[in-house]
């Protein structure tokens, strides 16, 4: 009697159905949509329906004169997991749709833009020694924009290919403050390209990081031309330190050296014998000096070494810019213009060794 009596519902609702417009196209459509879908069953009786092309076709045009609410009584081929899916992808379309702003654009840091990332790239192709944090810095300073080393290591790494033979040294970061009125002095030589000998003294400012000046000399150094080089390093400048530190080379030792320290009133620091670590600042400053100047160039004559020399003690004082001094050169000088990322133009420093962006 039950079975009955879901029939005749079953009929009337049926009858009901199509007496409305378009009824018998959806009864016929949802009829044929069951009858494919047995199909597909019995087909695939001993694992999970594999639906074709033709089916989904099949399937889709049917469901164009199926009603809504009766659609989902259709789809006994489907899991409820699959449904469940569907929904859950449903409601997060809704979602984004209703909160997300019209243009579209993936949730998370943004990154940096497009004009800073052609600046990195550039500025790496300019000079390939540099490593990620002089590049930070030497942006932060050009452009007054705040730049982590480590988004210029993520954007070399997308953006930058690397020609052959153009990697170079990591840079050591500079560490600790010392007083001021601290200078320090050093010895280094170097051949020309005629394989002369020629030496040079180094005077740097420990505090500030900046090169006093260079004394040269070619051939042997006795105290009188260790002197003789320590006065040219000093040209044009009028005050002399309290201090200056110095290693145990005999030469440091001579009386013409002495005699020349009591007549500028300066006392002599040694450092610890043997430890090249307790004479760092002017032996890093040596080593960039080499790499960054005279292991790149050749020189001919004392007057071309002299040049040299001169044009990268302008460009280390004024624009190379240094961890010791938080990102900044030691030698700022007055108030700058602030480069925009949009426009700016290079400066070149070393007769072309090194390029830095600055203001247009």
């Amino acid at each position: 009697m039950r079975h009955l009596i879901v029939l005749f519902i079953h009929f009337i609702t049926t009858l009901a159905r199509l007496a409305r417009p378009g009824g018998i196209r959806s009864v016929l459509a949802e009829s044929l949509l069951v009858k494919h879908q047995l199909l597909i069953l019995q087909r695939s009786r001993h694992r999970a329906p594999n639906l074709r092309l033709t089916d989904r076709l099949l399937a889709g045009w049917c469901s164009l004169f199926i009603h809504p609410s009766r659609l989902i009584r259709s789809a006994i081929v489907l899991k409820p997991s699959t449904l469940l899916h569907l929904h859950q992808i449903l409601v997060k379309r809704k979602y984004r749709l209703l909160f997300s702003p019209n243009v579209r654009r993936k949730p998370g840091p943004k990154g940096p833009s497009q004009q800073l990332i052609d600046a990195i790239v550039a500025i790496k192709q300019r000079n390939p020694t540099w490593g990620c944090p002089r590049i930070a810095q030497q942006l932060a300073w050009a452009f007054g924009v705040p730049v982590d080393k480590d988004m210029v290591r993520r954007v070399l790494a997308t953006h930058y290919r690397p020609k052959p033979g153009t990697g170079g040294p990591s840079w050591l970061t500079f560490l600790g403050h010392l007083k001021d009125s601290l200078w320090s002095v050093d010895l280094f030589r170097c051949e020309s390209a005629l394989l002369r000998t020629h030496w040079i003294l180094v005077v740097m400012d420990q505090y500030t990081r900046r090169i006093i000046g260079f004394g040269l000399h070619a051939g042997a150094v006795n105290g009188l031309a260790l002197c003789r080089m320590f006065n040219h390093a000093l040209r044009g400048h009028r005050s002399m330190p309290k201090y200056l530190s110095s290693d145990h080379d005999p030469l440091y030792r001579s009386a013409r050296w002495q005699a020349n320290l009591r007549i500028l009133e300066v006392s002599e620091i040694k450092t610890v014998p043997y430890v090249p670590w307790s004479h760092p600042f002017v032996e890093r400053l040596i080593g960039t000096l080499r790499r960054e100047c005279l292991d790149r160039t050749l020189y001919w004559t004392t007057a071309d070494l002299e040049n040299k020399l001169r044009n990268f003690k302008a460009y280390f004082n004024h624009h190379r810019t240094h961890t010791a001094r938080a990102g900044r050169p030691p030698d700022s000088g007055p108030p700058r213009q602030v480069a925009n990322l949009r426009s700016y133009r290079w400066q070149s420093h070393c007769r072309g060794l090194y390029q830095t962006p600055t203001a247009a």
